[in-house]
């Protein structure tokens, strides 16, 4: 798979983790929006895009590719990123700076991950928290008390059976907005690794949204 990474700017990741993105010799590509280029520095993105409105132009150094677009647009300027992404073949994508920053941003960003799910891709929010969509089986090596939760990311979402969990769920539906007494939507929160086996999850209908504590 074509791997790149692709930075926000939401919450700036630590340097540490910069600093890895650009020394993993399997990291292809990496984009970054305006509002981003000013925290990679020293290290230089392939590619910058967005309106320029958090950056001017002129600071973008030589030999990093400017994709613009006008301010006035549709999409925000990591769904366009994504887009150009995935335009270009790229089926693995992380994603730093997704969360914090204003919370309509952070939201919006999902969408990100709907995207990428929708062309075949696999893209995930990297932190202390990782984040990403499961509409079939997934299988992950947690440590002992990790975080672990789903939730349901369309509006319906059948879980077949988790395994690695403290708390198992098995031939259950979450409803999104089906009914707002029902714990159904909160029935995934918080749950945590056993240690004892990889943390393991089958959906069979819709689409779940999947945290896992990796810090």
């Amino acid at each position: 798979m074509k791997k790149a990474v692709l930075f926000l700017n939401g919450k700036p990741p630590q340097r540490s983790e910069i600093d890895a993105v650009f020394a993993d010799p399997s990291v292809v590509l990496v984009f970054c929006t305006d509002g981003a280029y000013s925290y990679l520095l020293p290290h230089l993105p392939d590619t910058v895009v967005g309106d320029f409105d958090s950056v001017s132009r002129s600071r973008i150094r030589s030999g990093v590719e400017i994709i613009s677009f006008g301010v006035e647009k549709d999409y925000t300027d990591g769904y366009l990123a994504m887009k150009i992404l995935l335009e270009r073949g790229y089926t693995d994508i992380d994603v730093y700076g997704a969360y914090g920053g204003r919370p309509d941003m952070q939201e919006s960003n999902y969408t990100l991950l709907a995207l990428a799910l929708k062309k075949g891709a696999r893209a995930r929010f990297c932190g202390k928290q990782t984040a990403f969509l499961c509409n079939d089986s997934l299988s992950c090596t947690l440590k002992k008390g990790a975080r672990f939760s789903l939730v349901p990311f369309t509006d319906t979402v059948h879980i077949v059976y988790t395994k690695g969990l403290k708390y198992a769920l098995t031939d259950y539906t979450m409803h999104k907005f089906d009914d707002v007494d029902s714990p159904d939507y909160v029935m995934g929160v918080s749950n945590e690794a056993t240690g004892t086996e990889d943390v393991q999850v089958a959906v069979s209908e819709g689409i779940a949204l999947v945290f896992a504590e990796t810090e």
